[in-house]
Parts: C-alpha cells; sequence; structure tokens
C-alpha cells in the first residue's frame, strides 16, 4: 500500500516542474520581457485543467499529462519564455528527410513521465481500457452528489 501512495506521489513530478516552468514564464511575462503568444497560453490554460483531472481521477490525470507532453514537444504548447523548436533532418543525396521538429526539452520532460508513469499506459489502446476510465470517472462524479 505504502509503494502505491509513493509510486502516485512521483506521477505529479512532471506536472510540477511544468508548472514551476509555468510560474517562470509568468514572472518573465509580469517584468515585461516576454508578451504571451498563443502557445503559452494555451499551455497555461491546460495545466490548470491537468491539476483537476489528477484530482478528479489520477489515471487520467497522467495520461492528460503525457498528451501536454506530446503537445508540447511538438510544439504546440510552450511554458518556457523563449520559445526554440529545432528540426533535425537527415539528407541523404540531398533529399531532406525530417527526423525531429519539436521542443527538445519535451523529450526529457517525456522521458519522466514514463519513467514514473509507464505503467498506465499499458493497453491504452484497448476499448477495455477506456471504458475502465469511463465507469470510474461516473462513479467518482456519481459519489459527489
Amino acid at each position: 500500500m505504502k509503494g502505491d501512495k509513493i509510486k502516485k506521489i512521483l506521477d505529479y513530478v512532471p506536472l510540477i516542474i511544468l508548472t514551476i516552468y509555468a510560474l517562470i514564464l509568468i514572472w518573465y511575462r509580469f517584468n515585461g520581457d516576454i508578451l504571451f503568444q498563443w502557445k503559452h497560453i494555451l499551455g497555461l490554460i491546460l495545466l490548470p485543467i491537468n491539476f483537476y483531472l489528477f484530482k478528479l481521477y489520477h489515471k487520467l490525470g497522467v495520461i492528460a499529462l503525457g498528451a501536454i507532453l506530446i503537445l508540447g514537444l511538438f510544439g504546440i504548447i510552450s511554458f518556457s519564455p523563449e520559445i526554440s523548436i529545432s528540426t533535425i533532418t537527415w539528407t541523404p543525396n540531398d533529399l531532406r528527410i525530417p527526423i525531429f521538429y519539436g521542443q527538445p526539452i519535451f523529450l526529457l520532460w517525456i522521458l519522466i513521465h514514463l519513467i514514473f508513469s509507464a505503467r498506465y499506459y499499458i493497453a491504452i489502446a484497448t476499448k477495455k481500457y477506456w471504458m475502465d476510465i469511463k465507469v470510474n470517472i461516473q462513479i467518482k462524479i456519481g459519489s459527489r452528489k
């Protein structure tokens, strides 16, 4: 039981990292160093939603955090003052084949997320997985009334 509680606490580590980055982003904005771009605003909107999902149902919060990290990896959202998109291409015979396009820091955060929370992604592509989430959310919402 104690091990499960520690694992659940460790699931919050990437979310805490993103929150710290978001606070730094807000600090830079209010110091007048930057202006928010739509990628910042979207990230700042998704962060509290993710906290709510963690509170509502832990497993759904972990999956939503993974989705946020994927969005950040591909440059759709950002929590850093400087939005830096990197492109890595492979050029055999003058043919440019893109291998990576996105924010490299999110690779580290995804790695941390998967180290702590990979157990939530087992069988994610099955119908039973999503039906269990739906039933558990309905039970939690029904028990609050």
